[in-house]
């Protein structure tokens, strides 16, 4: 089985040098490095986060193949890149950056290799694609290796995957001792203390949550106005300024929060909303999916700050395991308050002759296409 072996060493290197292999967790249980970042759960494989987004922030139609508590929905293509290859994408975007599968709707699976065998292979006899395209896929958890073991058994030991866009992005491990996850220098605990302060001079500073009896449907008409206050308005990346995305984040938050698989927390300053975060519960991990600042009050960093509340909310919740970020590697908030770090990479499986040549075109004009991104914003002066 080929693979990119030195990248991925060098990525999974970096995550487990922890130090000692041992460490304090809740509970009074003993975690060992090795299984630190084993994570294949998503809530972005949710039936009402698939039905709301297909269509809407996805071409469509998102097929579907169930096995046990895995979740595989992917997207039928074809194009020039490819050669002319059909190819499957699994589900993984920016909206729901987790090419992991797994979420247990009703407290009845557990992962293992056989549903994940079977679901794979019923994959690709419905999807009948040349090769398979695997975003964000988390190369830590058991579940690569499995994969690795099926196309060997099944296409040889000649057999590749190839691997690019491999990153690391910030994570807050909740097992460990009270508070080691956090990684605040003594400076920035200062400053967010003086911030804090000068906010209190101004009005009454609280944190209210939808999982302490906030209204839902009040959160998410603040959070919504709160994040369409600031630059991303101005973007046009703001949920509330785009009309498919409005309804789609107005389709799926409902029935999660009401589920109990999401949370709105908000930071007031008096009953001024300035700043919001939504958070999405897979298993026993909390992704933090969407933050907005009122930029009257940046100077504050009201966003680090309900980052900041969030994550000690976590570390107290016997139910939440970790955070994940979802943010891209070198984050300038969740990397200065989280030490953690988990991988990620894009996967491009081939699944026949054809389909190794088209997933060779096919990364090839995609990193020509990233590198042509990276010299435009350049030249215009964006980086």
């Amino acid at each position: 089985m080929q693979c990119t072996e030195t990248a991925l060493r060098g990525l999974m290197g970096r995550a487990t040098d922890m130090g000692p292999g041992r460490m304090l967790l809740k509970a009074d249980r003993m975690l060992n490095v090795e299984d630190r970042m084993d994570l294949f759960d998503s809530p972005f494989v949710h039936p009402a986060f698939i039905e709301a987004a297909d269509g809407r922030i996805c071409a469509g139609p998102v097929q579907q193949v169930h096995q046990g508590g895995y979740r595989f929905h992917y997207e039928n293509k074809r194009s020039a890149p490819s050669l002319g290859a059909s190819y499957a994408t699994l589900w993984g975007h920016g909206y729901g950056p987790i090419g992991g599968c797994f979420l247990d709707l009703d407290g009845r699976h557990q992962r293992n290799e056989a549903d994940f065998r079977s679901g794979l292979k019923a994959l690709i006899d419905k999807a009948g694609a040349d090769f398979l395209i695997w975003p964000y896929f988390p190369i830590e958890a058991r579940e690569f290796q499995w994969l690795r073991a099926f196309l060997v058994d099944h296409f040889g030991p000649s057999a590749s995957m190839l691997m690019r866009r491999a990153h690391q992005r910030g994570f807050l491990d909740c097992r460990t001792a009270q508070d080691a996850g956090l990684t605040l220098s003594r400076n920035k605990r200062k400053l967010m203390g003086r911030q804090r302060r000068r906010l209190e001079e101004m009005g009454a500073v609280r944190f209210v949550s939808t999982r302490d009896g906030l209204d839902d449907g009040e959160a998410l008409e603040a959070f919504l106005k709160v994040e369409a206050s600031g630059w991303k308005a101005r973007k046009g990346t703001a949920l509330s300024v785009v009309p498919a995305l409005n309804a789609f984040a107005h389709d799926f938050l409902p029935p999660l929060l009401a589920e109990g698989r999401a949370r709105i927390d908000l930071m007031m300053l008096d009953d001024h909303c300035i700043a919001g975060l939504v958070s999405l519960q897979a298993g026993r991990g909390l992704f933090s999916w969407k933050t907005g600042m009122d930029e009257v009050y940046k100077r504050f960093s009201p966003g680090v700050h309900i980052l900041h509340h969030l994550s000690l909310q976590a570390l107290a919740d016997p139910d939440i395991d970790y955070v994940d970020s979802l943010a891209d590697a070198g984050h300038p908030v969740a990397e200065h308050i989280w030490g953690g770090h988990r991988a990620y990479a894009q996967l491009f499986v081939p699944l026949s002759a054809y389909g190794r040549v088209g997933s060779l075109s096919h990364s090839a004009a995609a990193d020509g296409k990233q590198q042509a991104r990276y010299w435009a914003k350049r030249l215009l002066g964006r980086i």
